[in-house]
C-alpha cells in the first residue's frame, strides 16, 4: 500500500515523457507509485519508460489492450492504482518538485474535500507565457460552466473514486472527459478546492489549440445539457450553453490570442 498513486496515460509520448516522469521522480514526497498506462503507442514511448523503470521501482507500466482512447486508458490505469489518493499527470507536462507533497498535506488536513487542484504556468515552445487563476472553492455552477480543475494537477481520494466510478468511455466525452468527471463528482454532493500556488507547467502550444475545435465545443454543450438536471442548474445561468455555441463562430486564432491575453504572466 502506498499513500499516492500517480496516474499517467500516454500515447506516442516519446518527445516529452522522460521529462514529465523525471519531474515526478524528483518530488519531495516519495511515498508514491507512478502508474503509466500505454495507449497503443507506435513510437519509442514504451522503450523510454522501460529504461526509466530500471532505476526506479516506483514506475510501473501497463498497457491498454482494449479500445484505444484516453478515458479507456485512464480506467485501465485506475484499476492498477493502490494508493489512498490518486494524482493525475499528463505525459508532456512538468510537475513542480513540491506538488505532490503540498496536495497530499492539504488533503490530509481537509477531510471534507474530495479533490484538490492547483494553479499552473502555461508554456509552449517559446517558454512560459501565462498563469492560471483558479477559484479556491469552485461551486457546482462554476463546474457546470466549465471552470473546472486543471486535470493534470488534481489529487482525488480513492474512496471517492470508488463511490462515483471511473471515467465515461463513450465518444460523447472525447476531449471533455475531465469536465464530465467533475460534473459527476459535484452532482453527487462532493466538493473540491484549488491551491493558489503554481505547482505545474502545462504545455499549451499550437497543437493543443487545434484540438479545441468546433466538434469538441458541440460535445461540450451536449454534455452541459446532460448535466443540467443532475446538477440542478436553473435560471438564466443555462444561457452559458448559448455562449459556448457562439464560440463556434469565432476563428480559432482569435480564441488563441484571447487566451494569451487573458492569462498573460
Amino acid at each position: 500500500m502506498v499513500e499516492v498513486s500517480i496516474l499517467m496515460a500516454t500515447r506516442n509520448g516519446e518527445k516529452h515523457i522522460r521529462e514529465a516522469i523525471e519531474s515526478l521522480l524528483n518530488q519531495t514526497f516519495s511515498d508514491f507509485e507512478l502508474i503509466v498506462c500505454n495507449d497503443h503507442s507506435t513510437d519509442n514511448t514504451v522503450e523510454i519508460i522501460t529504461d526509466i523503470m530500471k532505476s526506479d521501482s516506483r514506475v510501473k507500466l501497463f498497457h491498454n489492450t482494449r479500445k484505444a482512447g484516453l478515458t479507456t486508458t485512464l480506467n485501465v490505469g485506475l484499476e492498477k492504482c493502490r494508493g489512498k489518493y490518486v494524482a493525475r499527470m499528463d505525459d508532456d507536462d512538468i510537475s513542480h518538485f513540491d506538488r505532490i507533497e503540498k496536495e497530499y498535506s492539504f488533503m490530509e488536513a481537509n477531510k471534507n474535500i474530495a479533490v484538490v487542484g492547483a494553479n499552473i504556468n502555461y508554456f509552449d515552445q517559446d517558454g512560459i507565457y501565462g498563469t492560471s487563476n483558479s477559484k479556491i472553492n469552485p461551486d457546482k455552477i462554476d463546474i457546470w460552466k466549465g471552470k473546472i480543475f486543471v486535470h493534470p494537477t488534481v489529487m482525488i481520494r480513492m474512496d471517492v473514486i470508488d463511490k462515483i466510478g471511473k471515467y465515461d468511455e463513450s465518444d460523447s466525452v472525447i476531449r471533455i472527459e475531465d469536465y464530465d468527471y467533475w460534473c459527476k463528482l459535484y452532482s453527487m454532493g462532493f466538493q473540491g478546492a484549488n491551491l493558489q500556488e503554481i505547482l505545474l507547467d502545462y504545455r499549451e502550444d499550437n497543437n493543443a489549440f487545434k484540438k479545441r475545435n468546433n466538434s469538441r465545443r458541440i460535445r461540450l454543450v451536449k454534455r452541459m445539457q446532460y448535466w443540467v438536471k443532475p446538477m440542478k442548474i436553473r435560471g438564466t445561468v443555462k444561457l452559458r450553453m448559448l455562449y459556448e455555441i457562439l464560440k463556434c463562430l469565432v476563428p480559432q486564432k482569435a480564441i488563441q490570442i484571447y487566451h494569451r491575453i487573458r492569462y498573460k504572466k
